[in-house]
């Protein structure tokens, strides 16, 4: 049965095939050699997405256009640009720290590198920074946009493994801050080696306004977070409040958004919306099929043959998904990993907590590696360098990001303080 899928949707991908419908086609093939009706594959698919904690994916994504239509990253870059501006490659880390931001109202790493990218690699550039260095930052920095929550794929991943979105959420922001601290460092270091200037020191008022005008934008982390925590909402619910948040912010207050771009945004919305949640539903056909051959158990029971070091298979487990993370969209690859992996690393005692900020960790850091990391082609998109130009720029930050990666693995503190305060 591995052979049969695995070997199946490795042609389709070499093919071209997209990787949804190439995750769909192995998944029926499996099933029609095991003689198992066909009805089951559009009952997996609609029960896969008939979910309450599912209708978050829609609404972050429509927030996230929201925002970036109202003008909300605009004012973020800004006041980021006042803080650390004055700094040696200062212009570098205002991207890390935008992306961060927007990411924490997003939740989505295409969001974030799109809207910070169209405004910073020009900026960059026209500073003296390299544009592929400059590209390449952009499509490391913007998935921190799934590291700090909201996250798109914390919400996939809560829904595959029946844990907590909120706390699965709070973890989030400790690891986020933390890997954005290491692209920051390489920032400085790329801009003592190149000679890259500093901006003036804003002046403290200007720092102030530059505040006061993006403290609406960062007030909906307050008010999506406070609530989930507080027990006002849920994450779904959450996802509704910023929604209208977007829309009363972007259109009374920073006075961007237009009307008229409302059926742009909803369609675009729409367009990504039924991408992911296209792929969700594939990817369920090839999890319950392989759930029913017990290859799962089989896989944790292997794995844990091999070695009884549970340090030994965290290493293990992150080489696997790292490696998944350059073939695989996010999204398929927690649906798939979820149900394998889970029961390896409980049965060493791991918080499923920490390990899905784990499996997010490493999947965000496949977002900018190809074949088919989705940040890099926006990057190359937004910045017109092509991808084989950002290679060499990008080394260094996936260096530091997979160090960091190791040290968010083997201290669990760091992923489970905050949602510890909250029990």
């Amino acid at each position: 049965m591995i052979w049969l899928v695995f070997s199946l949707l490795g042609v389709l991908c070499l093919a071209g095939v997209p990787v949804a419908f190439a995750i769909g086609i192995a998944a029926v093939g499996a099933i029609i050699a095991r003689n198992v009706p066909l009805t089951v594959v559009d009952q997996r698919m609609f029960t896969q997405i008939d979910s309450f904690a599912m209708l978050a994916i829609p609404f972050f994504i429509l927030a996230g256009n929201l925002m970036d239509r109202g003008g909300i990253s605009s004012k973020i870059v800004q006041f980021a640009t006042d803080v650390v501006g004055h700094i040696r490659g200062g212009l570098a880390m205002v991207s890390v720290i935008a992306s961060m931001f927007f990411g924490a109202i997003s939740g989505s790493a295409q969001a974030t590198s799109a809207a910070i990218g169209s405004i910073l690699i020009p900026a960059m550039e026209k500073h003296g920074y390299g544009k592929p260095f400059a590209a390449a930052l952009t499509a490391t920095a913007g998935p921190l946009g799934v590291i700090i929550p909201p996250s798109i794929p914390m919400v996939i991943f809560a829904s595959a493994a029946n844990i907590s979105i909120g706390k699965l959420f709070l973890g989030g922001y400790l690891p986020g801050i933390f890997i954005g601290s290491g692209l920051m460092l390489i920032c400085y270091a790329s801009a003592l080696r190149n000679n890259y200037r500093a901006e003036a020191r804003a002046p403290i008022l200007r720092m102030l306004k530059s505040f006061l005008d993006s403290a609406w934008a960062l007030f909906m982390v307050v008010i999506i977070m406070g609530g989930i925590l507080g027990g006002f909402f849920t994450a779904t619910e959450a996802s509704v409040v910023a929604v209208v948040y977007a829309v009363l912010v972007g259109k009374f207050v920073y006075r961007k958004l237009r009307l008229e771009e409302i059926p742009d945004i909803l369609y675009r919305s729409a367009m990504v919306t039924a991408s992911v949640m296209f792929c969700v539903a594939a990817t369920n056909i090839l999890a319950w099929i392989l759930t029913r051959e017990q290859i799962p158990r089989m896989i944790a029971d292997a794995m844990l043959s091999l070695t009884s070091n549970k340090y030994l298979i965290l290493l293990l487990i992150n080489i696997i998904l790292l490696i998944l993370g350059t073939i695989l969209d996010a999204t398929p690859a927690i649906i798939l990993t979820a149900p394998i992996l889970l029961p390896v690393v409980k049965a060493f005692g791991m918080d499923p907590i920490h390990f899905g900020l784990v499996v997010v960790a490493n999947l965000a850091i496949g977002m900018s590696t190809p074949p088919v990391g989705i940040t890099l082609f926006v990057s190359s998109g937004i910045s017109g360098v092509p991808i084989s130009r950002m290679i060499r720029p990008l080394i260094p930050f996936w260096i530091v990001m997979s160090i960091f990666l190791m040290v968010l693995t083997y201290v669990p503190a760091l992923t489970m303080f905050l949602p510890g305060l909250t029990n």
